[in-house]
């Protein structure tokens, strides 16, 4: 990876947690700790040009299945200039806007995200109907207690299915819990899948950006095991299970920034 291509990653990090820290303090909720675990994630996929927001007939697809994150995809549309703050503020004053993402809101969204569990099986739907394509989805660990998850990546496995990346935000952590079993994937269970598995640092930009560019250039569906921490980024919220739900104090935001 290019040594600019890098500073840049590391520079939106640190501006947008900055802006997040700044919303939050104009009155907007939204979930601290599953935003912050997988924001740079979404940094290297937004700036790193695996997905062009700006571009309406864009080459790949991007599903954020834990929608409750979409604060990442909101900050990085004010940041591109696609968004304003007004029209952001706007839209939930309006109850135009959610606490998830939504197809019929907003162009910059590919599919309604909320209701967890369902996502990978429609990144199968889109990757079937759009071969070409690369079907990039970011699932939380805890959504793997959902059945519907196994059921699409065992088709996806079994149908040799090409061109979906499933990112995991492994930060081990659901909303109110500690996520107790150490590993996602039995060894048994992943030498029968038809997939590439890789486990990386899912705050190591370099780590990020290579593995989306190895899969961007083979023909085959992948897993990444990005282990995060939750809250990454703020002391007071890493790890932290008071705040995956309850809003902080203003006066704990204003010493943030």
């Amino acid at each position: 990876m290019e040594r600019n291509l890098k500073t840049k990653f590391l520079e939106k990090g640190k501006k947008l947690r900055k802006d997040f820290i700044k919303i939050l303090l104009d009155g907007f909720k939204f979930h601290i700790g599953g935003t912050l675990s997988c924001l740079d994630i979404c940094i290297v996929l937004f700036y790193g040009n695996f997905i062009n927001l700006k571009n309406k007939k864009r080459k790949n697809f991007f599903i954020l299945s834990k929608g409750h994150a979409l604060a990442c995809l909101f900050l990085t549309l004010i940041d591109k200039k696609l968004y304003s703050l007004k029209y952001l503020k706007k839209g939930y004053k309006n109850f135009e806007f959610g606490g998830q993402l939504d197809i019929y809101n907003s162009k910059y969204v590919d599919w309604n995200t909320g209701s967890l569990g369902h996502s990978i099986g429609v990144a199968t739907g889109l990757a079937i109907k759009n071969p070409k394509k690369k079907i990039f989805v970011i699932v939380g660990d805890a959504e793997f207690e959902e059945g519907s998850i196994w059921e699409a990546i065992f088709y996806i496995s079994e149908k040799k299915i090409k061109n979906i990346l499933i990112i995991i935000d492994r930060n081990r952590m659901s909303a109110s819990s500690i996520i107790k079993n150490k590993e996602i994937f039995d060894k048994k269970i992943i030498n029968q899948l038809y997939f590439d598995v890789v486990r990386i640092n899912g705050h190591n930009y370099e780590k990020i950006y290579k593995s989306f560019e190895k899969f961007k250039k083979k023909s085959k569906s992948a897993i990444i095991i990005a282990d995060t921490i939750k809250g990454k980024g703020f002391k007071i919220f890493e790890n932290n299970k008071k705040y995956s739900h309850e809003m902080p104090k203003n006066e704990i935001l204003k010493n943030l920034i």
